[in-house]
C-alpha cells in the first residue's frame, strides 16, 4: 500500500471520448484518497479544426482552473493536455502551448503515416510484416518528437501493442525496436523530460503496462530521472487505476521518485 497517489493522465467530457466532468471526477479522486491529479484532454493537431480541439481545451483548462480553488486544500488539480501529431502542424502546435498556461503538456501518438488511429485498424487483416512497417513508422516519428522537445512527458510509448498484441494477438518482436526505443529514451533523458508509465494496459487484453517495465528500467540506465505516472481513465471510476502498480515498478526499475508536473516545472515525489 502506497501514499501520496497521483495520477497524470485523466479525460473529462472535454475530450471527444471522455464521460464525466471534471468537478465530477475531483469528487471521486476525493473519496479514493488520491492526492493529486492532472487532466489531459486530448487535443489531436491532425483533426484540429473539425473536432473543434481549441475550444475543448479552452473549456478543460477554464474548468481544472476553477477545480483548483475549490478543491485547494483536499486535492492538487492540474491543467495539462495530450497532444497527438505535434510535428504535423508545428505552428498550429506552438499556438496551443503558448496560448495556455499548462501544468503539463503530454506528447502521445495515436494515428499511423496515413491518419488512421491505431485504435480503428482491424489487426485481424494485417499481416505482420505490415504491422511491423506501421511499428518503424511509429518510432520513427516518436524519435522526431522527442527531438522537438518542447514536451514535458512521452505518453503510452508502446500505443499500437494494445492492438496489435492484446487485441489481435500478433506476434510481434519488439526486440527489432531496442535501437529506436534507445534513441527516443536517451534523447528524452538528455533533454530532462519525462516518460509516462500508462497503467490503462493492466485492465485490457494487453495485461501490461505502456510501456512495459523493460522499458522504464532501461530509461533509468539511460539517465532518465522523470517518469510520470497515469490511469488514462476516460471515466471517474477508472481514475487512479494501476497507479500503485506504477509505483511499484518505479521501485522495481531503480527510481525512488515519481514526476508530477506544476506550471510545467517537475515535482519529484518519494515512493512511499
Amino acid at each position: 500500500m502506497f501514499i501520496n497517489l497521483f495520477d497524470s493522465h485523466l479525460h473529462s467530457d472535454n475530450s471527444f471520448d471522455g464521460t464525466h466532468s471534471i468537478t465530477f471526477m475531483c469528487e471521486k479522486a476525493v473519496e479514493k484518497n488520491i492526492s493529486g491529479i492532472c487532466f489531459t484532454d486530448h487535443c489531436e493537431l491532425l483533426d484540429f479544426e473539425l473536432d473543434h480541439y481549441e475550444m475543448r481545451i479552452t473549456q478543460s483548462c477554464f474548468e481544472a482552473n476553477k477545480a483548483k480553488v475549490v478543491f485547494k486544500g483536499r486535492l492538487a488539480v492540474m491543467a495539462g493536455v495530450e497532444m497527438s501529431d505535434v510535428l504535423h502542424d508545428e505552428a498550429l502546435t506552438d499556438y496551443m502551448i503558448n496560448k495556455f498556461d499548462f501544468d503539463m503538456v503530454m506528447a502521445s501518438q495515436h494515428y499511423d503515416s496515413d491518419g488512421t488511429d491505431y485504435y480503428d485498424i482491424d489487426f485481424s487483416k494485417i499481416t505482420l510484416e505490415e504491422a511491423y512497417r506501421m511499428l518503424t513508422d511509429y518510432y520513427t516519428y516518436l524519435i522526431r518528437v522527442a527531438k522537438w522537445n518542447k514536451f514535458d512527458t512521452m505518453g503510452h510509448l508502446t500505443y499500437p501493442l494494445r492492438y496489435m498484441v492484446g487485441d489481435n494477438k500478433l506476434p510481434v518482436d519488439m526486440k527489432r525496436y531496442d535501437d529506436m526505443f534507445d534513441e527516443i529514451l536517451k534523447t528524452v533523458a538528455e533533454n530532462g523530460k519525462a516518460i509516462e508509465i500508462n497503467t490503462s494496459g493492466l485492465f485490457g487484453s494487453l495485461g501490461d503496462t505502456l510501456p512495459s517495465i523493460k522499458y522504464v528500467k532501461r530509461f533509468r540506465e539511460l539517465g532518465g530521472e522523470y517518469v510520470t505516472i497515469g490511469s488514462d481513465a476516460h471515466r471517474a471510476e477508472h481514475l487512479g487505476r494501476g497507479i500503485e502498480t506504477g509505483m511499484q515498478m518505479l521501485l522495481d526499475a531503480g527510481f525512488n521518485y515519481f514526476t508530477f508536473y506544476k506550471a510545467r516545472q517537475p515535482i519529484q515525489f518519494r515512493i512511499i
